[in-house]
């Protein structure tokens, strides 16, 4: 959400975000590039240069109806999540929202996983936008952008096959074969056992639709950062406190059954320094278990920097990527059954968190300030409701996403979570 006006005289504003981007593509090259499948998954999809690339085709542009309120936003919003990214072009899409009560703007922007993680899209967010008010221009490609031939069948064929005999033997491929002395064993049997044991059944663990629904929450981020001061945790140890007892407290407004423990997947950055600002996915996970029990906020902080302690020292999340390096050399068609044995609703977690840090800085579109970040994340089979949350500029904004056939009172959770977030607040400064 930004300002409706630019701070600087003649800057374009957010409204202008589109010819920004014409300037700084050439900086973000995945962003004019799509997936091309090989029939039968006999080899990996790669990206190529899309050569009928349309940046019109990518910056859409909305206008809410009157008055302009946030419900109106939010159905808005919604609409734009539930609709698929067209798999023929790059996986990325913004869309130019007005007429918001205020004249603010606000700018959706969608990018699938495959292209981008939440560490990436926040490092190209920063490219994308200025960190004052002046904006600058980036000095331009030595060459006008041409899109590179696509690969045949063919070529991405062959490097897959297999052959032997003695009159091919200098050409049989062989696959890369892992260094089994530093493998993180006990983290690997961690991930086997969270895969192989049943999770808890609740009551949004069922097979999602196609609709979304969701609602936003912001939080101090001082707050976090004073309970991981004075508890020796970390700020993402006191987020995952606030969503357990936010669980907590929904589940026993709804009449539910309270578990005692609610398992969470939290998706985990491998990606390296000497890959900052590059596209792809490079994202691990951890699957632990929170507690949701009645406990008081510090025992339920207590427990869940225990229980992220461990599975550091396990090294679940290293382990979870070695098994996600297989996909370098495992053939495709087995990756495709594997992925439908991971979508099996009793296997894996009940509810996805994701925490990415953002800059604690204002950043800028044409003059605009950026005003509030919102994350949505998509929902993974099985799941009907899933945690976000970006840092921005000394806030920490949730955003929670639902299939509201299956979570209808989603805003429940949400006046749940804020009272957690306030009793949290309340807690740091006691502390």
């Amino acid at each position: 959400m930004f300002e409706g006006e630019a701070q600087v005289p003649g800057g374009r504003g957010a409204l202008g975000v589109e010819e920004t981007i014409k300037e700084r593509i050439h900086l973000v090259p995945r962003y004019r590039q799509r997936i091309h499948r090989v029939p039968l998954n006999l080899a990996h999809p790669v990206w190529v240069d899309d050569p009928n690339f349309d940046l019109g085709a990518h910056v859409r542009r909305e206008v809410l109806p009157p008055p302009g309120d946030g419900a109106a936003l939010r159905k808005l919003v919604m609409r734009i999540l539930a609709r698929p990214l067209d798999m023929r072009r790059p996986l990325w899409e913004m869309t130019i929202v007005t007429g918001l009560r205020g004249g603010r703007v606000v700018i959706v922007n969608r990018a699938h996983h495959a292209m981008v993680d939440g560490v990436s899209s926040v490092d190209i967010l920063t490219l994308l936008l200025d960190t004052s008010p002046e904006p600058y221009t980036p000095e331009p490609p030595a060459d006008d952008w041409k899109p590179r031939p696509t690969p045949t069948n063919w070529q991405l064929i062959r490097p897959m096959l297999w052959t032997f005999g003695p009159a091919t033997r200098s050409r049989t491929k062989v696959p890369a074969i892992w260094n089994t002395t530093n493998l993180p064993w006990t983290g690997l049997l961690n991930v086997f056992h969270k895969l192989v044991t049943p999770r808890p059944d609740l009551f949004f663990n069922r097979k999602i639709g196609p609709q979304r629904t969701g609602r936003g929450l912001k939080v101090p981020l001082s707050a976090f950062k004073s309970l991981k001061d004075h508890f020796g945790c970390t700020v993402n140890d006191a987020v995952l406190a606030v969503v357990s007892e936010g669980l907590h407290r929904w589940f026993v407004g709804r009449g539910e059954k309270v578990p005692e423990k609610v398992r969470v997947f939290c998706p985990v950055s491998v990606r390296g320094d000497d890959a900052r600002g590059r596209g792809g996915n490079q994202i691990s996970g951890m699957v632990l278990e929170l507690p949701t029990g009645n406990l008081t906020m510090e025992e339920r902080l207590r427990r869940i920097k225990v229980t992220t302690g461990d599975l550091k020292r396990t090294r679940q999340a290293v382990a979870a990527d070695k098994l996600a390096g297989l996909a370098d050399w495992a053939p495709p068609t087995l990756l495709v059954l594997a992925g439908r044995l991971m979508s099996n609703p009793q296997a894996g977690a009940n509810i996805n968190v994701t925490n990415i840090p953002g800059p604690q800085f204002p950043l800028y579109s044409g003059g605009a300030q950026l005003l509030e970040v919102w994350p949505f994340a998509p929902l993974y089979p099985s799941m009907g409701l899933g945690v976000a949350i970006v840092s921005y500029n000394g806030d920490a904004y949730f955003g929670l996403t639902a299939d509201p056939g299956i979570v209808p009172d989603v805003e429940q959770f949400t006046a749940r979570l804020r009272e957690a977030g306030a009793e949290c607040a309340a807690l740091a400064t006691r502390s």
